[in-house]
């Protein structure tokens, strides 16, 4: 290797040793007259200060297009101070009280640490840019919302929270641009009542949600950040509904047959102890007539008023029965044979009745 150095050509010898000679010159000037450099830092928040200036005047103030953040702010200075720096030493404020007519206040940059021996520090944006309005309040209805569906034999009775109201303040603008303030709760394969304190959200004028880094932006703010909810669940039974058939008839009349109901069943819900011993709906013959029948008839009555407490139809449940009672005339003819009867409801005409 040593020979193969001695028998290069003596220029390129020289342009070796230059090149090494110039790294070392550069190094020692480096090393001993401490230069400046620049550092970049990114993404840098200004504290603002003296907020509550604009807010004891009854007003609010928001930050626009994210101003509140410097994208980059570059410092100039000597090595040695330049090496000791880090991002979080660099401090960026804005002073509400020097606030301008358009809304923007300039940002002062500057150090926790060596900041008289920087030389400049400049970011890549100089002002923040504030909305500045009346502060607004308002009291907002809490919708209890469901997500699933109860287990099979399970249905949903209903959902309450522990307050139905919620009051909403900040920037009027952002005040008025909230639609709803609701909470959800999850009832999936439920078979027992479900106690639960969801978060609040808040809804805009197109029923998006709104987040709460948004909230945290807009200065929104809630009276309370959850709520206690109870969602119900009963349990769910297919009931039969009777008539009595003592059906008081007028003389020489009979019944056709025994009375019919339409629907004969229907479903209820309730907690589980009531249901276990609630077994058919019992419709008294005298709630469909107390006269003497010489036609046929009907009547229809609402349900819920034969349901004991605590016991409710199901959504899908009809709400009323008809009670049908079929009247024929009894005819009497001599023959060997003995009496015969004929004729039937139809041919006596129909009475119709209607609960209230």
């Amino acid at each position: 290797m040593v020979e193969r150095i001695r028998n290069l050509d003596p220029n390129l010898k020289l342009k070796i040793i230059s090149v090494i000679l110039a790294l070392v010159i550069w190094y020692m000037i480096n090393a001993f007259s401490d230069p400046a450099i620049r550092m970049t830092v990114n993404n840098v928040s200004v504290v603002i200060l003296n907020g509550d200036v604009i807010e004891r005047r009854g007003d609010a103030y928001t930050v626009l297009d994210n101003t509140d953040v410097i994208p980059v702010v570059t410092i100039l200075a000597k090595r040695s101070v330049i090496d000791k720096l880090e991002s979080k030493n660099v401090i960026a404020t804005a002073d509400v009280r020097d606030i301008e007519q358009d809304g923007s206040v300039r940002i002062v940059l500057t150090t926790d640490k060596y900041s008289s021996s920087i030389e400049r520090i400049t970011g890549s944006i100089s002002h923040v840019r504030l909305r500045v309005e009346p502060q607004e309040t308002r009291s907002l209805s809490l919708e209890v919302e469901t997500q699933g569906s109860p287990a099979q034999g399970y249905i949903l009775h209903d959902t309450a929270a522990e307050q139905n109201q919620v009051i909403l303040s900040g920037p009027q603008s952002y005040v008025n641009a909230v639609r709803r303030a609701a909470v959800s709760v999850d009832i999936s394969e439920a078979e027992k009542n479900i106690k639960s304190y969801p978060e609040l959200i808040l809804y805009d004028e197109d029923d998006n949600a709104i987040s709460s880094e948004d909230m945290k932006t807009h200065k929104l703010h809630l009276n309370m950040s959850s709520v206690k909810v109870t969602a119900t669940i009963y349990k769910t039974k297919e009931i039969p509904i009777t008539c009595g058939s003592e059906v008081p008839i007028a003389y020489g009349y009979e019944l056709s047959s025994e009375p019919a109901l339409e629907p004969s069943s229907v479903t209820v819900a309730g907690a589980a102890g009531i249901l276990d011993d609630f077994d058919s709906i019992e419709i008294p013959i005298s709630d469909v007539t107390s006269d003497y029948l010489y036609a046929s008839m009907y009547k229809s009555l609402k349900i819920k008023d034969y349901l004991p407490d605590g016991v409710y139809l199901t959504d899908d449940s009809s709400e009323s029965v008809t009670v049908y009672v079929r009247v024929r005339e009894i005819q009497e003819e001599d023959s060997e044979e003995g009496e015969t009867y004929s004729g039937d409801a139809e041919n006596s005409g129909t009475v119709e009745e209607n609960s209230g």
